[in-house]
């Protein structure tokens, strides 16, 4: 029993271990934040039941609510500040530069964003509640006894549940701070998202009012004077700084030198570089003032740094994409649509660049063998990387740490191959360091089934034209990774992925299921997120 104790134990230590490889920031910052909250939460409860003599007789009268509604306030105040530096992409950019970035999980700022605005959720339930118990109680309390603790001023008239839930400034502003709430949740689900972005864009930008919301929230100085902003002063600052550095570089307009349109609906925009440099895996925020003033959207850059332009290829879904499609491409044809675009139909800038940002795949160059996953479009950083190193391998081999990529693209559609095929068919004949995976996981027209199965034996794809040959099926990823995990034994692999959420699940539990620490084998996965 002894002997399978210890296995036990080394069992787990060896899980925790391989765990840590991939999750070990993340673990961090989630205690540290758990052990934040109930740190906040501790103090207040305290305060209103053990350590001042004034708070815990209002706890006697009014009961439990108090506490609970200072406790909850506590650690809204706490999260609502933190939740903000989650989506300051230039502060996180910034941050993956410094030594800083190696101990917190950058790549999952949106995950992060996006859990604690479930905590704050939580607490706001709770909150809510607590102060309509109070509310309640108060109504129902001595009038007398109200006055001596401080909670009314003397003469007034013992207020009812209503005057104090709409008609006081904590009642207020915080039935307008749960309507920017429910207007800013419900409009990010994806099937809101997705599709018509430009309502999640203008209700997400509530926040400026929920946050001066929250400011006036505590003013009365109802029990204890306003606290927010002492939590807030930090985050606020770096916003700040944050919207001014974005409405200066976001003022970049640019050529647009050729717009192509590809197969299945895709527009690659070829830009004059602006006057930032880039580095290959990162993205940009474009506007189309022509289109919508305000709205900026996230596109990977698909060129290399040593391209004499700047390109992005946009898929074409939602509303603000498929406007850009009507107004670069009317007629709806494929092949060089417009060319040498500088304004658009009414004299504004054709396209305004915001940029550049840090994203996961910047971080390929760190490692000796890598492996890119992509699905549909998620393809467009992988060209700007494979273009990267193709180029540092032949100027400056030395300064290039890559010696070995096996690439893999899935795709639905037989013709989005067509997006980058020319880029693969010059790789494949010129570089050694690449392995080229092609999947198509859509239906075969009969032309297709022909051609592939009359040309089984024939030296070049019958879908695509590469030398490497197209698999008619899924990935199988877990198979994938476990074989890389034999070949590589040993050895630190960094994983790249760029697609579907549900894919990316499986390529985590992949790389998660072959690292050994212990034996030096890490799978290192890392997913864009926009």
């Amino acid at each position: 029993r002894d002997i399978g104790t210890i296995a036990e134990m080394c069992i787990s230590r060896k899980a925790i271990e391989n765990y840590w490889v991939n999750d070990g920031p993340k673990t961090i910052l989630i205690i540290i934040l758990v052990l934040a909250n109930i740190g906040v939460i501790t103090e207040r409860i305290l305060q209103y039941t053990i350590l001042d003599d004034l708070k815990i007789e209002i706890t006697t009268t009014l009961g439990w609510g108090i506490p609970v509604a200072r406790a909850s306030g506590a650690a809204l105040k706490l999260n609502c500040g933190i939740v903000l530096l989650a989506v300051l992409r230039n502060f996180l950019s910034w941050i993956r530069g410094t030594f800083i970035g190696t101990y917190l999980p950058i790549d999952k700022n949106i995950v992060f964003h996006i859990g604690t605005s479930f905590v704050v959720a939580f607490f706001t339930i709770i909150h809510i509640f607590s102060h309509y118990h109070n509310y309640y109680q108060i109504q129902e309390a001595n009038e007398v006894l109200l006055v001596n603790l401080g909670i009314l001023a003397p003469g007034a008239d013992s207020p009812t549940t209503t005057n104090l839930a709409y008609g006081t400034l904590p009642g207020i502003t915080g039935f307008l701070i749960t309507l920017c709430m429910i207007l800013m949740y419900t409009s990010a689900v994806r099937v809101v998202r997705s599709p018509v972005f430009e309502i999640f864009w203008f209700t997400h930008h509530l926040y400026i009012l929920f946050y001066g919301l929250i400011l006036l929230h505590g003013c009365s100085a109802v029990l204890e004077p306003p606290t927010f902003w002492i939590w807030f002063v930090f985050p606020g600052m770096v916003y700040l700084i944050e919207r001014t550095v974005r409405v200066m570089r976001g003022s970049q307009s640019t050529i647009v030198l050729q717009a192509i349109a590809h197969p299945s609906r895709v527009l690659e925009l070829r830009m004059r570089k602006p006057q930032f440099l880039y580095i290959p895996g990162q993205y940009v925020f474009l506007s189309c003032p022509y289109i919508a003033n305000f709205e900026w959207h996230p596109f990977t850059i698909s060129s290399s740094p040593d391209e004499e332009f700047m390109s992005c290829h946009i898929r074409i879904i939602g509303d603000w994409t498929g406007k850009l499609w009507e107004l670069l491409n009317p007629d709806g044809v494929e092949g060089i649509v417009q060319e040498h675009m500088v304004t658009a139909p009414n004299g504004s800038p054709i396209i305004m660049i915001d940029g550049p940002y840090g994203a996961a795949s910047e971080e390929v160059f760190g490692f000796d063998t890598v492996i890119l996953f992509a699905a549909g479009i998620g393809v467009t950083p992988f060209a700007s990387i494979l273009k990267a190193i193709k180029h540092m391998l032949d100027v400056n081999p030395d300064q290039c740490r890559i010696q070995r990529v096996h690439f893999y693209w899935s795709n639905r559609d037989s013709t989005a191959f067509e997006w980058f095929i020319w880029l693969l068919a010059y790789l494949e004949q010129t570089c050694d360091f690449l392995d080229i995976n092609l999947f198509f996981t859509g239906n075969l027209t009969p032309d297709q089934v022909r051609a592939a199965h009359h040309g089984g034996d024939l030296d070049h794809d019958a879908i695509t034209g590469l030398n490497a040959k197209t698999t008619f099926a899924r990935p199988v990823v877990k198979n994938i990774i476990q074989q890389k995990a034999q070949e590589y034994q040993g050895q630190r692999v960094g994983v790249f992925f760029c697609g579907p959420p549900v894919i990316s699940k499986l390529l985590y539990d992949a790389c998660t299921s072959v690292t050994n620490a212990r034996e030096g084998t890490r799978f290192i996965y890392h997913k864009e997120n926009f």
